[in-house]
């Protein structure tokens, strides 16, 4: 099996290791966790790394900072505010509904860049579902979506639920399944995976890309989606919220 260890970011390996103690009770409701000195000296890593970690673990409401006492595990954790905020997701309303056309569905092994998200070996198992958001007749801007294999025995039933839904709503309804928590990452390079938006896309020689990362309650990825946008798109809106 080919380890992601040495290719995941910092901040990323003290939230997998805080959340893996969370859930074995080790790290029990209440209780404070090691400060971010500590952890930071344990991971290698830069005081400001830790900082990164524990403040996103505390906008998804599984910490609370104390100042002057520490940090400690959150009673009941739940999505914060902030969370929710991302939960609206890309360019939709939260009240809106989506109007995508199927482009490409398929069962692919995990590209690398993939396998190192979601901490898995490379060929790793995943569903491929390709979506164009139309405007009009044209596609204003196209959503990769990949989720793993191992969640759903057969995705196929239920494609159609995918057009009219966020990739979170969806695992929502999936028997045992609880995604919980969302993280957006903006400005990311053109993977080699993301060429044939270039077609879909009307020949765009420039695009804009951003993932939106589904998490279950410890941190293991559920589901990633990468959206495309030409580049040059007068305005490219990340996220619409209704008040």
């Amino acid at each position: 099996m080919h380890s992601q260890e040495n290719a995941t970011p910092g901040y990323m390996k003290i939230q997998h290791y805080v959340s893996e103690k969370i859930r074995s009770g080790e790290y029990p409701v209440g209780g404070k966790i090691p400060s971010e000195t500590e952890l930071a000296e344990q991971f290698s890593v830069s005081r400001i790394t830790a900082n990164k970690a524990i403040k996103e673990m505390a906008l998804m409401g599984l910490l609370e900072r104390v100042r002057g006492r520490g940090t400690f595990v959150c009673a009941h954790p739940h999505l914060s505010t902030s969370a929710k905020a991302f939960a609206s997701a890309v360019k939709l309303d939260v009240t809106g509904s989506r109007h995508h056309q199927l482009l490409q569905f398929r069962v692919m092994g995990a590209y690398p860049e993939l396998a190192e998200r979601a901490k898995v070996a490379e060929g790793t198992p995943f569903y491929e579902i390709i979506l164009a958001n139309k405007d009009g007749e044209r596609n204003e801007s196209l959503d990769y979506t990949y989720i793993p294999c191992s969640l759903i025995d057969d995705i196929t039933p239920t494609l159609d639920y995918l057009r009219s839904h966020f990739v979170f709503d969806y695992l929502r309804i999936q028997p045992g399944l609880e995604p919980r928590f969302l993280k957006v990452f903006i400005n990311l390079p053109q993977y080699d995976f993301l060429q044939s938006a270039s077609r879909f896309l009307d020949g765009a020689d420039s695009m804009s890309v951003w993932c939106t990362d589904v998490y279950d309650a410890t941190m293991d990825l559920m589901a990633a989606t990468y959206t495309a946008y030409p580049g040059d798109a007068r305005d490219i809106p990340l996220f619409t919220f209704a008040l």
